[in-house]
Order: C-alpha cells, then structure tokens, then sequence
C-alpha cells in the first residue's frame, strides 16, 4: 500500500504508484473535468511522455478515463485507434504513419500504443480506450492542401442527398497540386504562400458553404455514423484555407496569428472529441504547455520578430466548458539539457524544498510562493518555462526537480 506523502501544496508522487497523489489532485477541483491537459514544456526530453503514460494508466484504472488525445495530426491518429481497437495493423507501421511531427519516434509513445493495445484486448467496445491527435494536418514550415478535407465533406454531404452546388472536378481544378500548398519556402517568405490566390479565395467559399450546409442540417444528419468525421473535415479545410490566407499575408503579426490560427482549430478538434466520448469517460490531452495553458502562449523568435503571443486552445476550452475543462502543466528542475535553474526561479525555489517529483495544486501553491520569483532565463529555443505569476491560472503542477536521464 503506498501512503501518501502531503506537503503544504502538493503531494510527493511516485513513479511506481502516482495514483494517490493524482487522486489527492482531483479531489481539489470544482468539478470532474472532461478534458483533462497535462502539458510539458518542451517536445523531445522523455520524462514528460513517461509521466503522461504513468498518470493515464491511473486515470483509465481509477477513474474512468477512456481516451487519450495527442498533440499529433487529427487524420494520422485515426490508424494508431483502429490499432488499439485491435486492428490488423503492425506497431512499426502505425508508428511510423500514424503520427505528425516525428512523434512516432518516441519510444514513450511506442509504449502508449502497445499498452492501449493490450488494455483493450480483454475488454468490450464500450470500455475500450480509444486514441485520438488533435492537431491540424500541418508542421511546422508547411500547411496540407484542404483538397482530401473538402472532398471528404463533399462526399458525405452527397451520400445523404444534399449536393452541394460546386461539384468535385471544380474543387480538384480549384486544388490543383498539393505541392503548391505544402512549399516550405512560403513558411518564410508570404510571397510564395498561395493563401492569397483567387483560386484560394474560391475555395474558402466553397469550404464556407460545405460547413454551413452541414451545421444546417445537421439535427438530421448528426445521428449518421460519419457524421463528426464530415464536420471535422469541413472545418479542417475551412481553416486550412484561413491558416495559408495568413501565411501570404507580410506584416510583423503574421507568425503570431498562424500560431493562433493553429491552436483554434486545435480547440474546436478536442470540443468534438469530448463529445463524441461523452458518455463513456473523460478524456486526458497531452500537449506543449503552451497550447494547453489559460494564459497566452509566447514563443521567442529570431529578429525582426523577437517574442510573439497568442491564445492557445487551453483558452479557447476554458472560455467555452469552464470547469468541464482542467490543466495540469509540467517543469522540470535540471537535466535534460537544462542546467541548476537559478534560486529565484519557479523550478529553483521548488528544487531547494529538497522532495522529488512533487504534483501540486496550482493555486495554493502560487498562494505560497515569494513574489520575487522570476521566470528562468537558461533555457533553449525549443523549452518553453512557466510564469510563475501563471499558476493561480492553472489546476495541477508536476515538478520534477531532475531529468530521470
């Protein structure tokens, strides 16, 4: 049995049994979450994914959790569910296709899968953990074509008698090339971006009126099978279309707002997978801090930009399901490419307490903490630190004072 350690905000957890203090965490929020974030700081560094995979298991076990969804294309994730679901898939290929960003390379995530797996195995449809990403079809110096989305919706649309006005072959010519949408170069340059083509333009009508067509009739159709996958194709393409108008247009709020564009379409992905699984369980997202926060996301850049901000899909959620949506970020103390974080940052103050991971509630410990604290300075590009006048904004804090190597 393992006991609890209490502190006077948190509780100490251990890896090999996080459940007590991920428990002790809930019980101080208004109200069970049905999406639950957990966040880390930084992609790449191993100790955030493995946390992640610790606490679902206790989520699944304990509490009722029945999905997971990860920062990772939307469309690619659907593969890695119809493996868990017991599909007749490999590991290695959904692996290697069945994420974005080069997430499939984490053997954290490998360990996710093949867990989710052989959870499910022994289990019936209703209480199978299902997988989900949320991301938008897109990296980070190219956007897809809204072709296959626009089609997709298309498609749907005409099954069930409602044929849309533009036909298909206009929407291909429209398209064209999907190389002409995915060209690196217009990441920096708005010149080679298409986003602001007339045949773009066109397409953010034809997208506009795929969408309104489907939220029209949508108390019909809402009960169809493929229903949620036609909207969330039809708002993907309509905000492809948005994200690529913004990369042709120059000006020094440009990254900022496809940032923010990015994380709108984030939102709006995690609002239908909490209600799609609604019934059957909540749901835990993992993310980057910076998409899960309540506060702003800031990011330095290199000149002319320097630091750019935005609203992040944690904001979007909150604002719209309020206590149905919680946030538990993470930091870490040194290790991992970080050095000792210096004594009047967050991450130093709490190393000083002398515990090891410690999970927190957010609020009273921000109540607790010397106003002096700054936020740290030694990190690289791709480590984003906390705030520590961010906490009283957010639910939980894992504090893992070193890097597990």
């Amino acid at each position: 049995m393992t006991i609890l350690s209490s502190l006077p905000a948190g509780w100490a957890i251990d890896p090999a049994a996080p459940e007590p203090a991920l428990a002790a965490l809930l019980t101080t929020l208004p109200a069970r979450p049905k999406l639950l974030g957990l966040g880390e700081p930084t992609h790449g560094t191993p100790d955030f994914p493995r946390w992640r995979n610790r606490l679902f298991q206790g989520l699944v076990r304990e509490h009722g959790y029945r999905s997971i969804a990860l920062e990772s294309d939307f469309y690619a994730g659907q593969r890695v569910n119809d493996f868990v679901l017991g599909g007749p898939d490999n590991l290695d290929d959904v692996m290697a296709r069945g994420f974005s960003h080069g997430f499939g390379r984490f053997e954290e995530n490998r360990e996710l899968v093949a867990w989710l797996r052989a959870f499910n195995a022994a289990r019936s449809g209703t209480d199978r953990v299902h997988f989900y990403g949320f991301d938008a079809p897109m990296e980070n110096m190219w956007a897809a074509s809204p072709r296959l989305h626009l089609l997709a919706a298309h498609a749907f649309l005409t099954e069930h008698g409602l044929v849309p006005v533009t036909p298909t072959g206009t929407i291909e010519d429209l398209c064209g090339e999907d190389a002409r949408w995915t060209n690196e170069a217009a990441a920096l340059d708005p010149a080679q971006s298409v986003g602001r083509e007339a045949t773009a333009e066109a397409l953010r009508v034809i997208a506009d009126d795929l969408l309104t067509l489907l939220t029209r009739e949508a108390p019909e159709l809402q009960d169809r099978p493929d229903f949620w996958l036609a909207e969330v194709h039809a708002r993907t393409a309509l905000g492809l279309l948005r994200y690529h108008a913004n990369m042709a247009t120059p000006g020094p709020a440009r990254v900022a707002h496809m940032l923010a564009l990015r994380d709108l379409m984030m939102a709006d992905t995690l609002e239908t997978i909490m209600r799609r699984e609604q019934g059957r369980g909540p749901t835990l997202v993992f993310a980057h801090n910076s998409h899960l926060q309540r506060t702003p996301g800031r990011l330095r850049l290199t000149p002319p930009h320097g630091e750019v901000q935005w609203w992040g899909a944690g904001a979007h959620l909150s604002r719209r399901l309020g206590p149905a949506y919680a946030f538990i970020a993470s930091t870490l103390g040194n290790g991992g490419g970080l050095p000792d974080p210096a004594p009047d940052t967050l991450e130093g103050h709490l190393k000083a307490q002398g515990e090891g991971p410690v999970l927190y509630a957010a609020p009273r410990l921000a109540a607790q903490l010397p106003a002096s604290l700054v936020r740290r300075s030694d990190t690289s590009f791709a480590y984003v630190p906390l705030k520590p006048e961010g906490l009283d904004r957010m639910d939980g804090l894992l504090f893992l004072p070193a890097a597990e190597g």
